[in-house]
């Protein structure tokens, strides 16, 4: 018996790909076309444990009653604007599968161009290298740049204890070690702590208040603010102080890596010219100044 409608075909035993195109329909209210479709896929690989390039086999294969269940359980999330990550409490950064959840920024694409800028400015051979990540969230950057480097010494600095945790639940899943430190970038006594480096690297908050407008639900009422926002007076209190820590920690011909917001990246390579630093802006993939790299003048 052929199914009347959309929500008819929830109660017939489908295979993946019909489920796919039942779950588009469903999130079509809410997502673009081409998202829906993503993000129909990205759920279905998700409970198949598969990669992408199997899809053309998972489309085959029957969504047992269990698996509905919960698809639907997670598809009335998604229509509360919960990103996806968080309900799958799973997101891929370079190749590699974090763990994510609320109070933890949700890795994207343009800082994984970040980590791959910093391994083309590695002068090799690489054994000595000492690299400081600077609000690290899920541990994305300090893990990724670990298994690329595996002789580097990473340290990570958060001050967030959920978000440490989740880091460290990272590092310990795909085989990193890590030297976590429980550390607030504003107390600068207690930098003493910290070791002298080759790299430093921070993606810190970096959004306008002012340009909440232009964000989307997803990201404003599920992530947290505090990765997010610049103080309204002064969009670069986290850029002035990473400079500060690099010019007292930074071994010679340091380098410093950090994400950027555009619309503020000529202003903050003046200012860190002033501080003494030589830098350099970078494109992301959609042609914004997204990334500076900074080093003793």
């Amino acid at each position: 018996m052929r199914p009347e409608s959309a929500d008819a075909c929830k109660f017939a035993i489908m295979n993946a790909g019909d489920k796919a195109k039942w779950i588009e329909s469903k999130l079509n209210t809410h997502y673009d076309a081409m998202e829906s479709t993503a993000i129909a896929r990205e759920l279905l690989l998700f409970h198949f444990r598969a990669e992408k390039r199997e899809w053309a086999q998972v489309q085959q294969q029957l969504v047992p009653q269990e698996m509905d269940k919960h698809l639907e359980q997670q598809i009335n999330r998604l229509l509360t604007n919960e990103p996806l990550q968080y309900i799958l409490e799973e997101a891929w950064f370079c190749g590699f599968r974090f763990t994510v959840g609320k109070g933890v920024l949700i890795p994207r694409p343009e800082t994984e161009e970040l980590v791959e800028w910093i391994i083309s400015n590695c002068k090799f051979p690489v054994e000595n290298i000492t690299m400081l990540d600077i609000g690290t969230g899920s541990g994305c950057i300090a893990i990724s740049l670990k298994r690329r480097i595996r002789s580097a010494a990473v340290w990570a600095m958060e001050n967030s204890k959920n978000a440490l945790r989740i880091a460290a639940q990272n590092a310990l899943t795909l085989g990193a070690p890590i030297n976590f430190i429980d550390q607030d970038l504003f107390n600068e006594q207690a930098w003493v702590q910290l070791p002298l480096v080759d790299f430093m690297v921070s993606n810190p908050p970096y959004v306008n208040p002012s340009e909440k407008t232009d964000m989307t639900p997803q990201v404003l009422d599920f992530e947290p603010a505090e990765a997010l926002f610049t103080p309204l007076q002064d969009p670069l209190i986290y850029y002035r102080s990473i400079a500060h820590l690099f010019l007292q920690k930074g071994k010679n011909q340091a380098q410093l890596f950090c994400e950027i917001n555009p619309l503020h990246a000529q202003q903050l390579s003046h200012e860190w010219k002033k501080m003494g630093l030589s830098c350099e802006t970078k494109l992301d993939m959609q042609g914004k100044e997204r990334m500076i790299r900074a080093w003793l003048a």
